[in-house]
């Protein structure tokens, strides 16, 4: 698993001082590569989040299976509980450490074209939790009541 998106210093310092792990959702789902999408989605669906870690034969995360992922087959008339969550997941894993500021997350997740990072501990690289598009938009709620950014502005940035 690579580990690509480092904290950058200098980015932080020009921000409100929100961490990623002020927003991140800790217990993440995750099933193994070779079980259904069917029975993701179901888990999903279950849990009402949109997207789950999916790990190795050793439990190393190595890829992400969105609701997203989910909707395209379905909408091709392909049936989910015959594709394993393991070929339809997307490789690439994409992080940010934990202490990295919200406004980084977003900015990755803007630049990758993104919807959810998974969270690292930079001391061990161990994936800690995720941050995803519905936690920016509750840092946004947050922190945005007393800026005068216009809408159009915010989308631009985050999304």
């Amino acid at each position: 698993m690579s580990f690509d998106v480092k904290h950058n210093d200098e980015m932080s310092q020009k921000n409100s001082g929100a961490t990623v792990a002020d927003y991140m959702t800790t217990k993440m789902i995750t099933m193994g590569w070779k079980d259904s999408v069917f029975d993701a989605a179901k888990r999903m669906m279950e849990r009402n989040i949109s997207s789950i870690a999916i790990t190795d034969d050793k439990d190393r995360i190595i890829g992400i299976l969105t609701e997203r992922d989910v909707v395209k087959i379905v909408a091709n008339s392909v049936p989910p509980s015959g594709i394993t969550a393991g070929s339809l997941m997307s490789y690439q894993v994409v992080s940010i450490e934990k202490g990295s500021s919200v406004e980084d997350a977003a900015r990755v997740m803007g630049q990758k074209k993104l919807r959810h990072l998974l969270v690292e501990d930079a001391n061990n690289q161990d994936i800690m939790g995720i941050i995803t598009v519905t936690d920016l938009a509750r840092y946004l709620k947050r922190n945005l009541a007393d800026e005068d950014l216009a809408a159009s502005e915010v989308w631009e940035l985050f999304f």
